[in-house]
């Protein structure tokens, strides 16, 4: 139940999980403080249409900390918050931007020392009752099976419970290095925790690939951002993979996310946000809902995702969060439809958009984020 006294921390609200997570925030009626690298990032939120109509005022407040990685760097955010959601993570580049030898200090250290700073500023602020910490479904699955190298035995169904030994670098793709920094962030956070025994507990969550609507992009090169590029890239004639077969609607992560500031949902526990999924399904879901595209030649029909199927336990999350996942089909549908959106404002002229929206032929698909 919301309180006029709760104050929910909020980080990574720049960002596509953070976006709706902040969205629903403010519709359930939470106090929220965003944690910002900079004044311009907090004017951008406010100008966010989404953020417009709801008409927080002084319910959404802005606190600046321009590096995570530095001492004490949530000190002072911390201060009066009952509730902190953690989104906030380095996300790759969506190709290889970063070279290996600086993998684990842009990787693995930011989410790392990010997660152990804002726990350690819990800690000492003393009014914190809940974490919540936004994790990734490839924290519990190894490399070997996510990139399909190795087939996971379908009679044991990845479970929020799996654990996996952190691998230290190097890496060989920038997204091995972010999938590290994911397993490495659980493995210190539950070790602080039980070290540390603090008066709150946290709830981790381990979304898939997410996938919906992404109100942070303004162009239809944005929205070719994230993990939407999966979709959309081949929905525009792109052939590539594997990728794991493990999808989620970002409104779900949103909703999951608001919902384990309940005490009634267990602490101390991870929760998977994930449902399985066959990349290619995307095709026939175009033909159906979007005949004109495809007659058009907005989207084709010619690309292909290889997908690695993964069994995935998530009756806990549904049992304990009282909802079942959106269908695949709505993720797409929710992903195309502003995609479409943004094609359309650049065709009429209605919004200006940057020059930088890729064409067909320079799509790159960016897996920078399978959590966020």
């Amino acid at each position: 139940m919301v309180s006029q006294k709760d104050l929910v921390l909020i980080t990574g609200a720049t960002g596509h999980v953070g976006s709706w997570t902040l969205v629903q925030l403010l519709r359930e009626g939470y106090r929220v403080r965003a944690a910002v690298r900079s004044q311009a990032k907090a004017a951008a939120v406010l100008a966010r249409p989404q953020i417009q109509a709801i008409n927080p005022g002084h319910r959404l407040s802005f606190v600046i900390v321009p590096d995570i990685t530095a001492p004490g760097a949530y000190d002072n955010a911390v201060e009066g918050a009952t509730h902190i959601i953690h989104i906030a993570s380095p996300l790759a580049s969506g190709g290889n931007g970063v070279p290996l030898s600086q993998h684990d200090a842009h990787f693995i250290q930011p989410a790392v020392r990010g997660t152990i700073s804002l726990l350690e500023a819990a800690n000492l602020g003393g009014t914190v009752r809940r974490v919540v910490i936004t994790s990734s479904f490839i924290a519990l699955v190894p490399m070997d099976e996510l990139t399909g190298r190795r087939r996971r035995d379908p009679s044991k169904p990845v479970s929020p419970n799996d654990r996996i030994p952190f691998a230290p670098g190097p890496y060989e793709s920038e997204f091995a290095a972010y999938a590290a920094s994911k397993v490495a962030a659980l493995h210190h956070a539950e070790a602080w925790m039980e070290r540390e025994r603090p008066p709150f507990d946290v709830v981790h969550l381990h979304p898939g690939f997410v996938l919906g609507r992404n109100d942070t992009a303004a162009t239809a090169g944005q929205a070719m951002q994230g993990t939407n590029s999966v979709v959309l890239a081949l929905l525009l004639g792109k052939r590539f993979g594997p990728y794991a077969g493990a999808t989620v609607h970002a409104s779900d992560v949103a909703r999951a996310h608001v919902s384990a500031l309940d005490p009634t949902v267990l602490g101390n526990q991870s929760y998977i946000l994930s449902q399985s999924a066959r990349w290619n399904d995307a095709i026939a879901i175009a033909k159906r809902e979007f005949p004109e595209a495809i007659k058009t030649k907005l989207l084709v029909t010619g690309g292909s995702v290889k997908t690695t199927p993964l069994p995935i336990d998530a009756s806990l999350t549904e049992e304990t969060f009282g909802f079942k996942f959106a269908s695949y089909e709505d993720q797409v549908i929710n992903v195309v439809e502003h995609f479409l959106e943004l094609r359309l404002r650049k065709k009429t002229g209605v919004q200006m958009v940057s020059s930088s929206a890729p064409k067909k032929q320079q799509v790159v698909v960016n897996v920078s984020a399978i959590a966020c």
